[in-house]
């Protein structure tokens, strides 16, 4: 399988997982979850700026200089 369909197929991936936590963020099955929704969502949005922006500009970069 060639690398850019790998890139691809990662990315699309971690977008389907984005999706699925914030959904599961936004309408939880748990009784007291809205006590600390607030911190879990700062939490995981720290969590996909740290890892989505370095791997946005490593496949901007893979993609368009190369």
């Amino acid at each position: 399988m060639p690398y850019n369909a790998l890139m691809i197929a990662a990315a699309i991936i971690c977008i389907i997982s984005l999706v699925g936590t914030i959904i599961v963020g936004l309408n939880p099955f748990e009784k007291n979850y809205a006590k600390r929704t607030t911190r879990r969502m700062v939490n995981l949005t720290s969590i996909y700026i740290v890892t989505f922006v370095p791997a946005f500009i490593l496949t901007f970069y893979l993609f368009i200089v190369r």
